[in-house]
């Protein structure tokens, strides 16, 4: 489908891997030139020349620690001298780090707040006044993933991913009409962080294997495999495009009809 955002300029933090990615994929697909953020630079130097060989629009990709606002001041910064402004934000989703919760520390709450919720915060700040001026101008939050079976292992990031939904709803009222705000929910989907994580909970004797691991995630869904990354970054553009013009506050779910909860 022709979403019309040809020579728009997008960011798309956490863009190196996994679902990040695939959100940056598919708007380079669509023409859209992309900024791409990671802390990682063998990441981000793989992820540069795939989507130069893969898209239609430019790529702009520059090192950058979501945790600092300041490295996030400045990557807004290289993005609008190197594009001249901002059209679209897409907040990529957090690594996974699975962790009981009973065992989770103080410092570890902490961490977490900054990289799976301030993060998103200081981004939309940074880039507000640019989306303001856009005609365009857009926000997709990727929230981590909602996985019923994982729900005990994924304690922490179930906690913030409420803390960006309730942020998308309230920063959609905030900012329209001039920038409309909304945020995608993933389900299992075939990324790397997921099979690292079902690889150590195989390792720790939770699952017999790794095919027995994703059967499991995908109990709460119609679906016999896990969902192809690009899928819902295709729904990140779409949400991004004028084609979704009246589309604001809404948590759309990506995740093959799971029964899990928010």
């Amino acid at each position: 489908m022709e979403l019309d955002l040809t020579g728009n300029v997008a960011l798309v933090t956490g863009s190196g891997t996994g679902l990040g990615h695939a959100c940056a994929e598919a708007l380079s697909r669509q023409g859209v030139d992309v900024a791409l953020a990671s802390p990682n630079i063998d990441d981000l130097a793989y992820a540069s020349d795939r989507l130069h060989a893969l898209g239609d629009g430019d790529i702009f990709s520059l090192e950058a620690d979501v945790r600092d606002p300041g490295q996030i001041g400045s990557f807004v910064d290289e993005t609008v001298a190197q594009y001249g402004g901002i059209d679209h934000l897409v907040t990529g989703p957090r690594p996974l780090e699975p962790t009981a919760l009973a065992d989770v520390t103080d410092e570890h709450w902490f961490r977490a707040f900054d990289r799976s919720f301030m993060s998103v915060v200081w981004t939309l700040r940074e880039a507000y006044p640019h989306l303001d001026e856009s005609r365009h101008g857009t926000v997709v939050n990727v929230t981590s993933p909602a996985i019923g079976p994982l729900a005990d292992e994924l304690g922490v990031a179930n906690s913030f991913r409420g803390a960006v939904t309730g942020l998308t709803r309230t920063a959609a009222h905030a900012l329209a009409p001039s920038v409309r705000v909304n945020a995608v929910l993933p389900g299992p989907h075939d990324i790397e962080d997921m099979k690292l994580l079902l690889t150590e909970l195989v390792d720790a004797g939770y699952y017999d294997s790794l095919d027995d691991a994703w059967a499991e995630l995908l109990r709460e869904t119609p679906f016999d495999s896990p969902g192809d990354p690009l899928d819902l970054g295709k729904a990140v553009a779409f949400l991004s495009s004028d084609h979704a013009g009246f589309i604001n506050g809404t948590v759309l779910r990506v995740d093959g009809g799971s029964m899990a909860g928010d």
